[in-house]
């Protein structure tokens, strides 16, 4: 089975569109499309993207069952670095572009790996659309919990997920950043702590939902940065930017009864180092929505 074969069997079976998959992977649906209708694999830069959209590993892309097997086999044995290195310098040019590949996409698949073992947790988010046209995050599950308080500790933890991490979005194009300080400042600043029952309940899932709340955020407003304390990590000012999730109420039953819907301001600073940083998110005229789990279906677009 070719790949863009196996690309699209995945899309089916996730039940997940081209355009969400353009919006996971930054790639064109033009060019998504493409592959199907000229029957031509992706470009290799693009594979990891691919697979991390897609939740499955370079080698369920790339090999089909007999050739995976056959790779256990082949490599159940050790060669030195002496015998890879003359293996190498007596093969032929072809020959030394497939090794070289080769390793590349070992050194991708580590990549692969070792983000997922860091996402310990895994996402169940998705982005819809409402009667109106505007994108919603909805977070389905509900992780942190408390019959009197979140555990902002668990929060702050689960948000060192992200550092490193960053994403584009998609009504401006600029790009966000997670840097070290969002998980202390999203779980311990004074606002954070203010907040009870649930909005506090609220700000805590919405952590899950950060990579998509940043994506479909709109309305891009600067401020100038006034405070001595940040004229490094917000030289060049802050932005504030406005997004939306949901969050399910179960009834007695546990059953989906409705959504929450909260509006999200994100908090983003503008470094000395040129780049935009994610610093906080604050829940900004959070309304209830009444949302029957039929109507959500039925009336709201999903991607």
């Amino acid at each position: 089975m070719n790949i863009y074969e196996k690309i699209f069997d995945r899309l089916t079976e996730l039940h997940m569109s081209q355009i969400e998959l353009s919006r996971r992977t930054g790639i064109a649906t033009s060019t998504i499309s493409d592959w199907r209708k000229k029957k031509i694999n992706p470009q290799a830069d693009k594979l990891v993207a691919i697979c991390k959209a897609l939740d499955m590993s370079l080698v369920d892309l790339l090999c089909n069952g007999d050739e995976k097997e056959e790779k256990v086999v082949q490599t159940d044995y050790m060669l030195d670095e002496r015998q890879i290195v003359e293996v190498f310098r007596m093969a032929d040019n072809e020959t030394k572009r497939r090794l070289l590949r080769y390793f590349e996409l070992v050194e991708i698949c580590n990549q692969i790996n070792e983000n997922n073992i860091s996402k310990k947790n895994k996402r169940n988010v998705s982005v819809i659309q409402d009667i109106d046209g505007n994108n919603i995050v909805v977070i389905n599950d509900i992780i942190f919990k408390g019959k009197r308080s979140i555990n902002w500790k668990d929060v702050r933890e689960y948000l060192k997920n992200y550092i490193g991490d960053f994403y584009t979005i998609a009504s401006t194009g600029d790009i966000v950043y997670i840097g070290l300080d969002l998980p202390n400042e999203y779980s311990g600043s004074k606002y954070t702590h203010s907040m009870k029952g649930m909005t506090a309940k609220a700000k805590a899932n919405a952590a899950q939902g950060i990579p998509e709340l940043i994506e479909i955020a709109v309305g891009k407003n600067f401020r100038e940065n006034n405070e001595e304390k940040h004229w490094r990590n917000a030289k060049f000012g802050w932005y504030r930017y406005n997004s939306r999730f949901a969050l399910p109420v179960y009834d007695e039953v546990g059953e989906i009864e409705r959504y929450n819907i909260f509006h999200a301001s994100l908090i983003v600073r503008h470094s000395e180092d040129g780049k935009l940083y994610l610093y906080d998110i604050l829940l900004v005229n959070s309304f209830l929505l009444t949302l029957l789990y039929c109507y959500l279906n039925q009336d709201l677009e999903l991607f």
